[in-house]
């Protein structure tokens, strides 16, 4: 018994005893690692070192890592990867069992001590959380490539001929190098500059904003960001160019531009300068720009920039207006020509501070802008009613602008939790100075003989100024762990106010035709101030893990409009609560796969020239009178995004959908009113409406072959639409829908890029009569009737690239039909495009491209070609570097570009073009400047 007695206490402590040391030896330790853009790094190899035992594992798809069973209270980390540099640092437990390290910033390597040769076939996309990333080593990249030339193999990306760059529909906005802002961050002006040959990734990355990537949390609908990671030791060197030009349209030109890059200093300036015949005249453009940014410590950078452009354009334009209208149809004739003048004063600064524990950034903007124009138009109207009219416009004026920002973020003692604030201020001002002589010929409605010869000249003096306040105050209040030890949960509360007046003065003046003296009209003036002020407040819940981030929550949003009419001695208040629910959700589904969800709503007050109760009588034929009960609008957005790649196969997936409804939005109301003469002239008002809304799903498949030599890709988007127009008080709503398919397949080699097209798209724009209301007025009317239009379009383009030569091929069918009767309804339309491209190097210097194109038009109102249009181009450098080029182009050869363009408004389809010079030949001579990493770099001029 004795013997027993003490077995149990004895086993009891060896049970304690075990159990302590269990829980002394089973530490954990877990981090997560990213480069300086906060991407994460994958396959990075990670050493845990405690004494002489060594632990090895490498990081996941997300960047994630972690080791269990840790004995030791102190280690080491050291984590190593290709092109970046070593990271070590000390660790302690202290007294805890799980030591969470938030992220491990890895610096890119500056030089390497010998070449690398990776043999294994690079994976050409990987796709994470709020970024797909393109690795350029699975592309093409030629002697003489820019990164926009390396882009344009990317899927999901589309590059016009000017260098925008858009991705499932939306706008690239901002570039970044490295993760840091590079010179202007304008994407358009560097990937065309930067060669391809010293990028190592391109990352395409959904942006919430530096606020956002301090705190962890990200609200709202993100935008567009592109960042270079360049290869190691090239994240310096000096790039630009000077060239001059000279063109059979009497063209001539000059530009200069030097950039100089190491690291976070960045210095550049250009300066050019442009004249040419436009083919309505001379058109002169010159501009100068200069920016600086460097950092200051350890912790802060600025920058600053200057841009001065200049203007002076002759310009002529055309166009044809139907508009449909229970009455009838208003066919409205344009030709217009005129003169602007534009001077342009921009000066940007910024700066940031982020020392890990507060983040700091701030922004100036001033702009200054004077411009002015003198025009003559004529316009002829028929149909329903005739009318012509003779329009002389002079106007001038100036706009002073200054915006302030500034954004404060701070970690608190307690790490899991945060306070952020903003504020902003702004103001603006326009003065302008208007002089409109209108000869406004009347005609008879039966006999259509000349009933009235009326001259009216107004002078508008307008003074216009806005200012506008905003403060935000955000606290994040971090919650207890959940059982992921990686993930991290919060809440969040936000507030925040904007406050706004605006002061506007119009006081019109009407000369006398005989005694020609000018009579102030207190009719056609004004002079009133409106107050607005938007509040929101809100309480978000976020969560984060290594695979998904999400945050939902609730947010009211109370607006009051005021308005006082000094000149009619009227005040006006509008009040109005929206509220809405806020949703983030971004998750890894699996390796390859991630699938996103946003929403955000958000108010909108009505302008000036909205509310304002004045007869705008700038155009007799449309005179515009505004609305001052009119209700702030409410936006609702939401957007979903999947994307998918195959790892082994580079076979890659995006869609997305996208939904978009606005309640009191605001809307024309036109208006048909009796005149003097018994004739009809046209009034537009502004009401708020519901039931408008869009919606827009697009999808792209790219499957690329033999290394992305050869690559394949299918795309395509639907939209649907619904938009209310009021027609003489009466609602009725444009119906739409869009429908567009594309198969792209292209080959790429050494010398060869090629590519082929095929496009289809599907357009219906249905107007249909809300019910009960307008449809007893058309019964009253003869020959008035129901319309309906759809558009059909198609094109297929097609591309070789091989040794010497790149061809492109490009086939387009358009049709636009609609139903109604024969004097109310919008004219078919049919367009067919054929295009054909190629291009060549020859030994080395020579490059020499051509590109064709046939379109077949019909239906359009205005008098049109089917253009062929053809032009080609020649390039020969010179020099060891081949820096020196001289450049021939040749476009428009045959001399039939018509510019001609179509877009619905409304209850109105206007046919426009605008006459340019489109056969030109032009000269050019340039240097080129591109070293990077102590190498000379080449990149063909553009």
């Amino acid at each position: 018994m004795k013997t027993r007695f003490l077995f149990f206490p004895l086993m009891l402590l060896m049970l304690l005893c075990t159990s302590t040391l269990f829980a002394q030896s089973n530490k954990r330790v877990s981090g997560l690692v990213v480069d300086t853009s906060k991407t994460a790094i994958n396959d990075a190899n990670v050493m845990l070192i405690t004494g002489k035992d060594t632990l090895r594992t490498t990081t996941d798809s997300e960047g994630y890592f972690s080791f269990s069973k840790i004995k030791s209270e102190e280690f080491s980390l050291k984590i190593t990867t290709v092109g970046y540099q070593e990271f070590v640092q000390q660790y302690s437990f202290g007294q805890k069992k799980h030591l969470e390290i938030a992220s491990i910033e890895l610096k890119f390597a500056k030089n390497m001590l010998k070449r690398i040769e990776v043999k294994a076939k690079p994976n050409p996309i990987r796709i994470m959380q709020d970024t797909i990333e393109y690795n350029a080593a699975a592309y093409q990249v030629l002697e003489g490539d820019n990164v926009a030339d390396l882009m344009k193999q990317f899927p999901g990306l589309e590059i016009d001929k000017e260098y925008n760059v858009k991705t499932m529909g939306k706008e690239m906005v901002k570039l970044r190098v490295n993760g840091k802002d590079f010179f202007t961050s304008n994407v358009k002006d560097f990937i065309s500059k930067l060669p391809a040959a010293i990028v190592a990734k391109i990352q395409v990355i959904d942006d919430f904003g530096d606020e956002a990537n301090f705190t962890g949390i990200k609200i709202g609908e993100p935008t567009k960001m592109l960042n270079i990671v360049t290869k190691p030791g090239m994240d310096n060197g000096k790039f630009g160019s000077a060239s001059i030009n000279a063109g059979t349209n009497d063209q001539i030109g000059s530009n200069a531009n030097l950039n100089l890059w190491k690291g976070t200093k960045q210095s550049g300036g250009n300066l050019n300068y442009n004249t040419a015949n436009n083919g309505a005249g001379t058109s002169q453009n010159a501009r100068i720009g200069l920016s600086h940014s460097d950092r200051i410590g350890e912790n802060t950078s600025y920058g600053i920039n200057y841009n001065y452009g200049r203007s002076d354009a002759a310009y002529t334009n055309e166009q044809a207006i139907e508009t449909l209208n229970p009455l009838g149809t208003f066919y409205n004739k344009t030709a217009s020509n005129g003169e602007n003048q534009n001077n342009n004063h921009n000066l940007n600064s910024n700066f940031n501070y982020n020392n890990k524990s507060i983040y700091l950034n701030g922004s100036v903007n001033a702009s200054y802008r004077d411009a002015s124009n003198a025009s003559l138009s004529l316009n002829n109207q028929s149909g329903v009613i005739r009318q012509d009219l003779k329009n002389i416009n002079q106007s001038s004026n100036q706009t002073p602008n200054l915006n302030v920002n500034v954004n404060l973020s701070k970690n608190l003692k307690n790490k899991k939790n945060g306070l952020s604030a903003n504020f902003g201020f702004s103001t603006s001002t326009t003065n302008s100075d208007q002089n409109i002589s209108t000869n406004t010929l009347y005609y008879d409605k039966v006999t259509q003989v000349l009933e009235k010869d009326s001259l009216l000249t107004r002078n508008l003096i307008t003074e216009n100024k806005n200012q506008n306040f905003n403060l935000g105050v955000s606290f994040s209040l971090g919650l207890k762990k959940p059982k992921d030890s990686l993930a991290r949960q919060s809440l969040n509360f936000n507030y925040n106010i904007s406050v706004g007046k605006s002061k506007s003065s119009v006081s019109t003046f009407v000369v006398d035709n005989l005694s020609h003296q000018p009579n102030y009209v207190d009719s056609l003036s004004t002079n009133y101030t409106s107050v607005f002020i938007n509040q929101t407040l809100g309480v978000n819940y976020n969560y984060t893990n290594k695979k998904m981030r999400y945050n939902f929550g609730f947010n009211a949003r109370p607006s009051l409009l005021t308005s006082d009419y000094i000149n009619l001695n009227q005040k006006i208040k509008n009040n109005n609560l929206n509220y809405s629910p806020n949703i983030n959700l971004s998750r890894t589904i699996a390796t390859g796969k991630t699938i996103s969800i946003n929403y955000s709503g958000s108010n909108n007050s009505p302008s000036a020239y909205q509310l304002q109760p004045i007869r705008n009588t700038q155009n007799l034929q449309n005179i515009v009178i505004g609305n001052p009960n009119l209700k702030p609008s409410f936006s609702h957005n939401i957007s979903s995004n999947y994307n998918y790649v195959n790892t082994k196969k580079g076979i890659s997936a995006q869609t997305g959908l996208s939904f978009s409804t606005t309640q009191n939005e605001i809307v024309n109301n036109v208006l048909l009113i009796a005149d003097t003469l018994n004739s009809l002239k046209q009034e537009t008002r502004f009401e708020n409406t519901n039931g408008n809304y869009n919606i827009r799903g697009n999808y792209m498949i790219n499957i690329p072959l033999k290394k992305n030599k050869y690559s394949i890709s299918y795309s395509g988007n639907l939209g649907l639409s619904n938009r209310a127009v009021f027609i003489n008080n009466n609602k009725r709503f444009n119906k739409g829908i869009n429908f567009t398919q594309q198969l792209r397949a292209s080959m790429r080699s050494k010398m060869i890029t090629t590519s082929a097209n095929v496009n289809y798209t599907f357009s219906s724009n249905n107007n249909a009569l809300n019910q009960g209301s307008i449809a007893d007025v058309l019964g009253q009317i003869n020959g008035a009737t129901f319309y309906k239009t759809q558009n059909y379009s198609a094109s297929v383009n097609n591309s070789w690239r091989i040794k010497k030569f790149t061809i492109d091929a490009n086939v387009n069918y358009n049709l636009t039909t609609s139903n109604g009767d024969a004097n109310n309804r919008f004219k078919d339309i049919q367009t067919f495009d054929l295009a054909l491209s190629m291009n060549a190097t020859i030994r080395k210097t020579y490059q020499f491209s051509v590109n064709a194109s046939k379109r077949f038009n019909t239906g359009y109102t205005l008098a049109n070609t089917n253009p062929f249009l053809i032009n080609a181009s020649l390039n020969k450098t010179f020099l060891k570097d081949r820096s020196l080029s001289l450049n021939i182009n040749a476009n428009d050869l045959l001399n039939q570009g018509n510019n001609l363009a179509r877009y619905v408004s409304g209850n109105s389809i206007i046919d426009s073009r605008t006459n340019q010079a489109t056969r030109v030949f032009t000269f050019g001579l340039s240097y080129n400047i591109s070293k990077f990493g102590g190498k000379n770099i080449r990149v063909d001029a553009d």
